[in-house]
């Protein structure tokens, strides 16, 4: 089973999802994360100014680590339409898109607090703005791809958000087997 973690920056679906993937014992693949820990000139740049990479790189990146496994959780990618057709074209089975949905006014609690150098409402404030002009056409592109989507508020602490997206996806695949064996 593969999941895809998707919020805007800090909704929490690293964390979460992150989370997720050491307790179940499966690989998490973070796009942010393969990037952060990148030691070329040109990634760190990139970061500092919160641009975005290009799709083919990105997905090459992601791809190398999903093609070892079965069960991964995979976290802020895709971030564009491209992307999202990248994983399709390759014949990328996901099961769920987890997305984790908090404020925006929360969202900028939440990042001035996490410290780093692209956490300043000018960034922030273009990254969210990123986000939503690309999210709606991702959820559809994967909706209309057989891809279900499942909600959670991601509202309140860590615990209590981890709680509601282990229910709801626990529910979800339950549901599921349900249905198959009727």
């Amino acid at each position: 089973m593969k999941l895809l973690f998707l919020g805007g920056p800090g909704t929490g679906k690293s964390t979460v999802g992150n989370r997720l993937a050491n307790d179940l014992n499966w690989p998490w693949i973070s796009s942010g994360a393969i990037l952060r820990e990148s030691k070329e000139q040109w990634v760190i740049d990139r970061l500092k100014t919160a641009q975005l990479f290009d799709d083919e790189m990105v997905s090459e990146l992601v791809f190398s680590r999903l093609t070892e496994t079965e069960n991964a959780i995979i976290d802020g990618y895709p971030r564009t339409l491209r992307q999202a057709e990248i994983i399709i074209e390759r014949g990328l089975h996901i099961d769920y898109i987890v997305e984790l949905t908090v404020p925006f006014e929360e969202v900028m609690r939440r990042l001035s607090m996490r410290g780093r150098s692209q956490d300043v409402p000018e960034i922030i404030e273009e990254r969210q703005a990123d986000y939503e002009r690309s999210r709606n056409e991702i959820v559809a592109y994967l909706l209309g791809n057989g891809v279900k989507l499942l909600t959670v508020d991601g509202l309140g602490e860590v615990d209590e958000v981890y709680k509601r997206t282990v229910t709801l996806i626990r529910n979800e695949i339950s549901e599921l087997n349900n249905k198959e064996n009727a």
